[in-house]
């Protein structure tokens, strides 16, 4: 899910900001200070859901509002504002929501589940969600999968980037190290990594998506819902999506992001 967060005075947005990332992980999310900032942008028609502050210098958030739903006829428009005498020009616009400030993540998780028009999703919940746009990230049940060890969250991000091959452990050593030295340390390591990837993804329910062989070690991608997949099945959402960035936090994932760039 795309979000736009509109309002002139810095505090307000960053608690409004603030909200909307803990209310929604996984979207992305798009802050301005003034509407002219907002229709300069050349993707409105890709955002789902606009958090719009009504008093605001120049243009306000009800001409802003106007402007977006022409531009964009499906986008939510929430308002978030102190004032409660708008209310009327609010909903005659259509909106989907009107907060009062301030807002909290409970106000905009109520919003959000109640959506004049629900955006489609890019990601099947059912299943262990993966972002690789941007920074590598994994989701269950709408919140980020905690990881004992950065590396284990490292390991599942370059089995995800193997896309469903096997890959064996001396590989994988030679791409998270970047080394071709194979060592009793780093294959101990190594060992203790699979096993904690096993546990974090066995208690979050999501088990069956490791395949785990003799020497070696899979995704099955039939498990992992993935922007990244999504993106090479040509799905229009995943392709919204791309913003050339890829694993941002991995240098072994450059391989994989420079071939997505041409």
């Amino acid at each position: 899910m795309r979000i736009l967060a509109v309002d002139d005075k810095e505090m307000p947005r960053k608690v409004l900001v603030r909200a909307i990332t803990e209310a929604a992980s996984e979207a992305e999310i798009a802050a301005y200070a003034n509407a002219s900032e907002v229709l300069a942008l050349t993707n409105v028609e890709s955002f789902d859901v606009a958090f719009v502050d009504i008093d605001m210098p120049g243009m306000n958030g009800i001409a802003l509002a106007r402007e977006l739903k022409r531009k964009n006829p499906k986008i939510n428009i929430i308002f978030a504002t102190g004032y409660d005498e708008y209310m009327a020009d609010a909903f005659a616009l259509h909106s989907s929501g009107y907060l009062m400030k301030p807002v909290t993540a409970t106000d905009v998780a109520c919003e959000l589940d109640n959506l004049r028009f629900p955006p489609q999703t890019l990601y099947d919940t059912s299943k262990l969600v993966v972002r690789c746009f941007g920074d590598f990230e994994a989701f269950v049940d709408g919140k980020p999968l905690l990881f004992e060890r950065a590396r284990t969250k490292e390991l599942l991000a370059y089995l995800i980037d193997r896309r469903g091959a096997i890959v064996s452990l001396k590989d994988v050593e030679a791409a998270l190290w970047d080394t071709t030295e194979h060592t009793r340390t780093v294959s101990s390591y190594l060992r203790t990594l699979v096993s904690d990837l096993r546990r974090t993804l066995d208690t979050a329910g999501h088990k069956d998506a490791l395949i785990k062989r003799y020497g070696s070690l899979g995704i099955d991608m039939t498990k992992v819902s993935c922007d990244y997949y999504e993106y090479l099945e040509g799905r229009p959402l995943a392709i919204n999506a791309w913003r050339g960035e890829y694993m941002s936090q991995y240098p072994w994932a450059t391989e994989t992001r420079d071939s997505l760039l041409r």
